[in-house]
Formats: structure tokens, C-alpha cells, sequence
């Protein structure tokens, strides 16, 4: 495996997969040339052999709403299978005669085909634009057809660029694609979730097939949100019950990093014929909240919450009976975390914030946390003490997430009572070593 020292960097426009497909959304900026420098790519051994590539997803735009990314707005005209170069996109192609469709064959090629392909086409008045290659998953459709393998890697990586709120986000994405790879960035160290599926047309039930299931490194609702799968119309379905990927029936990559997987290959989910699916793209994140103009929003993670402890200059007053210190490892949102070193036997440790918090009723509180790869961690609880005594708790079996990687946890503080102190209860079969950052509400 290639080491992950790869440098890709996009710099991206604005960008709407949404509103292009359904065609009801204002347009981007016009713009002759979707080509006109936005982005350099630079690879140490190439785009065909890395083993990640960091992405900004900046599909964006007002969200799915109507009939979101099924009926016309995918079928026939919308997404073509012909040859890009050749009969593929015309200027009487749907696409080619809006800004927003031309953002998403912006993205539709770049996805396909490698840095230095690209494609040039007019539109209907005679104006050319030209979409650069850059991921190069499909490279054989720039001279021949999309069968059925190549529309479902386009559309796992086209859904993994979505964000309907219109800010650009950095990404890290891999898959078991040859072109793309497997491998993990240091830089990226939550994972979010895995996206497939087939959006070039709908399934026996009358549904788009455009799925995703959930990684450990954030708590429910970022991918949700990201996608905009909560909107009326919105064609992106988590149809597991609840849950990660990980622990509902998808298999996970052969690769693995510091013996954390790097992502999945195989997923069973959907309401058509098809439901296992063997093309994923699987993103990576850091936990940092963006502005509209793409800064980051100091003080906030990904989604929207207050850092209220970051322990960057101090252990902020935590106790517990392990041996607390401000460590430069496992940093989530600052450079530094809550490192707990437990040396004892097996039992229950706590660690515990300072007392006489006033956190309302119905606050989620969310904690990032890492056990050591090796550690005896079999549990994991995450509670808040109420101010009239009671405790409530939510506990987490191991099984359910990844030793050695960030994984998002979190409690609410039930209705009618306010939370006076947060904390995380490890249960162990003996010594261990975990890491606590960016608790938030």
C-alpha cells in the first residue's frame, strides 16, 4: 500500500447537484470555462495510484426538494451513458443548457475521468465550456460507454459530494476503485459515512437508488444534514435501522490503518432488485464548522456546536481515577486532548467534568473519544449528573465502534431536568488509555 502522504488539493467552485438536476434552483455565476483554473492537482505518484484523495465537496445549493434527484430530473436527458467526448453531451443535452448542470457535469467528469483528460462542449447558443478530469473513476467513458459499474461508481462519488448548505467542506475519500485506493490522513480523522448507489435512473419501487450509511467519527445528523436527506423529496436513504455501517451488514476494507479499516467494500441496502452493492466511496473528515466562504469557525465542530471543554491548555478541571493530562495526541477541533492513562485492573472508570454546569432540557451533549488501539475497553458510557441528582446514561458496547479512531458519543439531558455535570464512564478488563475532545452542546 502507498503511503498517504499524497498531497491533492482542490480549490472549488460553487457548485449545486441538487438544483441541477431537478432544475428549479438559480444558477451559479456564469462562467465560459468550468475549467478556468479552479483547481491544480498535485500527487506525489499520481492520481491512479494514491490511496486518498482531499476533496471539497462544493455541490451545493438550497437543498432536494420536488422530485429530487428521480423522474426527469435523472432520466433520459439528465445523466447520460454515451461517450463524453463524443455523443455523450451535445448542446441539445439537458445539462449542457444550464449553469447548474453544467456544475454537475463539472463534477460528473471530474469524478470519471483522470487529471489531465478533459472535455470541451458547447451549448445551445454556441458557447463552449470545458470539464477537467481529476479522480479518473471511470476512465473508460470518455470514449465508450457507462455500463452498469461505471454509473455506480459516478454515483457514490457524486453523492459523496453533496452539500446542500452550500458550504465547502474538505474531504478524504477512498474506496476499493483502483483508481482511487485505499488509506487515511491524519489531517481527516472522523469518519462520516459511505455513499452508493445508481442515480442514473429509479429502481423496480420507483425510487432513486442513492444511499449512505454512517461512520463512528460523527454522531447522528451530520451526514443527514450534509446531504439535506431530512428535506421533503430528498432522494437519500439510510434505510438501516440505526446505527454505523459497521455493524450493519456492510464488510469492511481488506486495508486498514493502524488496525482501524479505512473504509467499506461491499454494503447490503435498498428496495429494488439490487441491494448489495460493491462500489462505495467512503469520506473522511475533520470535525471543524465552515463558513460560507469555506473559513473555519473557531470554537464549533462540524455540526454547529459549541466547544465548551477542548483541553488545550489544561485538563479544564476533569477528575478521574486515571491519570489526566493535556496531550498533543488525538486532537479533534484545537492540537491538543483529554489523554486518561488507566493502569488498574478490571472495573469501571469514570472521568468527569467539574460540577455546576446548567446545560437546559433536551441538550445533546457530544463527546469525541479514542480508546487505544490495545486498550481492555469493553464499554464505553457517556452520562450527565442532573442538578436534582438523578444521572442519566447511555452506554455503548466497543463491538459497535472503532478502537483507535475517533468515535462521536453523546447524552441528552432529559426533559424537565438540567444537566449539572457530563462525563464518560469506561468499562475495562484492565489498563487502558483513551482520549476525550471537543465535548460540545
Amino acid at each position: 500500500m502507498i503511503a498517504t502522504t499524497t498531497k491533492v488539493t482542490w480549490l472549488a467552485a460553487s457548485l449545486a447537484l441538487a438544483s441541477a438536476l431537478i432544475g428549479c434552483q438559480p444558477g451559479p455565476s456564469e462562467d465560459a470555462s468550468i475549467d478556468n483554473g479552479e483547481s491544480e492537482l498535485v500527487a506525489t505518484n499520481g492520481l491512479s495510484m494514491v490511496n486518498g484523495l482531499s476533496l471539497t465537496n462544493g455541490l451545493s445549493g438550497n437543498g432536494l426538494s420536488g422530485n429530487g434527484l428521480s423522474g426527469n430530473g435523472l432520466k433520459g436527458q439528465a445523466l447520460v451513458v454515451s461517450p463524453l467526448a463524443s455523443t455523450g453531451l451535445t448542446s441539445s443535452t439537458y445539462l449542457m443548457n444550464s449553469a447548474d448542470g453544467r456544475s454537475t457535469l463539472s463534477y460528473l467528469v471530474r469524478c470519471a475521468l483522470p487529471a489531465g483528460h478533459s472535455i470541451t462542449k458547447t451549448d445551445s447558443t454556441g458557447a463552449s465550456y470545458t470539464f477537467a478530469g481529476g479522480i479518473g473513476l471511470t476512465p473508460q467513458w470518455e470514449t465508450g460507454t457507462c455500463d452498469g459499474d461505471c454509473q455506480r461508481w459516478i454515483s457514490a462519488c457524486l453523492l459523496a459530494h453533496v452539500n446542500t448548505a452550500g458550504i465547502h467542506v474538505p474531504i478524504w475519500i477512498v474506496g476499493q476503485n483502483t483508481n482511487l485506493g485505499w488509506g487515511q490522513s491524519t489531517s481527516y480523522p472522523n469518519q462520516e459515512g459511505t455513499f452508493f448507489g445508481n442515480i442514473f435512473t429509479t429502481n423496480e419501487a420507483g425510487h432513486t437508488d442513492a444511499y449512505y450509511c454512517e461512520g463512528p467519527g460523527f454522531d447522528k445528523t451530520v451526514v443527514d444534514g450534509r446531504l439535506g436527506s431530512n428535506q421533503v423529496g430528498a432522494p437519500y436513504r439510510d434505510t438501516f435501522s440505526g446505527g454505523y455501517c459497521n455493524y450493519n451488514g456492510c464488510l469492511a476494507s481488506d486495508i486498514a490503518t493502524n488496525g482501524v479499516p479505512d473504509g467499506y467494500k461491499v454494503c447490503t441496502m435498498g428496495d429494488g432488485a439490487m441491494t448489495t452493492w460493491n462500489q462505495l466511496v467512503t469520506v473522511w473528515r475533520d470535525n471543524k464548522s465552515y463558513s460560507a466562504n469555506g473559513t473555519v469557525v473557531s470554537g464549533q465542530t462540524a455540526d454547529g456546536s459549541t466547544v465548551r471543554y477542548d483541553f488545550e491548555g489544561s485538563i479544564n478541571s476533569w477528575t478521574s481515577t486515571a491519570t489526566l493530562s493535556s496531550s498533543t495526541d488525538r486532537s479533534q477541533t484545537g492540537t491538543k486532548s483529554l489523554k486518561a492513562v488507566y493502569s488498574g485492573g478490571s472495573g469501571t472508570v469514570r472521568v468527569a467534568s467539574p460540577t455546576g454546569l446548567s446545560v437546559p432540557a433536551g441538550t445533546r451533549i457530544r463527546f469525541y473519544v479514542v480508546p487505544d488501539r490495545n486498550s481492555s475497553i469493553t464499554s464505553i458510557t457517556t452520562w450527565v449528573k442532573n442538578s436534582d441528582g438523578t444521572t442519566t446514561s447511555q452506554n455503548d458496547d466497543m463491538s459497535r465502534h472503532y478502537r483507535g479512531s475517533q468515535n462521536a458519543m453523546s447524552i441528552t439531558v432529559p426533559s424537565g431536568k438540567t444537566g449539572a455535570q457530563v462525563g464518560v464512564d469506561f468499562t475495562t478488563t484492565g489498563a487502558f488509555t483513551s482520549y476525550i475532545d471537543s465535548v460540545t452542546w
